[in-house]
This record gives C-alpha cells, structure tokens and sequence, in this order.
C-alpha cells in the first residue's frame, strides 16, 4: 500500500512539474495539493495502518504539525504562479518524511 502512496505522489509532482513548464499554473497548483494530501495520506497510514479521506487528515497530523500547517494554509490559497512554485517548494522540505524508516516515525 504505501508504494501506491508513493506512486501516486510522485506522478502529481511530475505532473505538477509539467504544467509549471506550460504555464498553467493552476492546474500545476492543484497537482502539487494533491502531492500534498497523499503525503499526508501516507504519513497518517504509516502510524495508523488507516486510509484517511483528504478531508480529514488534519485532525490525524498532530505528530507532524509542519505537514498539518502546510495543509491548513495551502487549502485555503488559489492557485497562481506564486502559490504553486512556493507549494513546490514546501513539498522538497517535507517529502522527507516519505522515506523515513518505520523505527523513526
């Protein structure tokens, strides 16, 4: 299962990446929300062993409150240039914790 977590992750980077190329930012912006929620998706089933709707993740975060932040603050914004390049951002920090051994969670 967390292979398909990762799988998934990683197209809506690189799908992400491509529609930053194009200049379509939005949808590059919504591509990098979605990395985002199935980071969170991940991280909630490794310490739970439960598959979590995108919805309510935040209240199954509290162990990761920068990945919890990220959430909060970039569900809220609209997707421009600025919004998805600093998502793009954010996610380089925090995929980290994608390849973090289960002692270390």
């Amino acid at each position: 299962m967390e292979e398909a977590f990762i799988e998934k992750f990683n197209f809506y980077i690189a799908r992400g990446e491509r529609l930053l190329e194009e200049k379509r930012y939005g949808e590059a912006f919504d591509a990098f929300l979605d990395a985002l929620k199935t980071l969170g998706a991940l991280v909630v089933y490794r310490e739970t062993g439960m598959l979590v709707p995108a919805e309510k993740l935040e209240g199954f975060l509290g162990k990761y409150p920068e990945l919890e932040e990220a959430l909060k603050r970039f569900s809220s914004l609209p997707g421009s240039e600025e919004t998805a390049r600093s998502l793009r951002k954010e996610l380089e920090e925090l995929k980290g914790m994608m390849i973090l051994p289960s002692s270390e969670r």
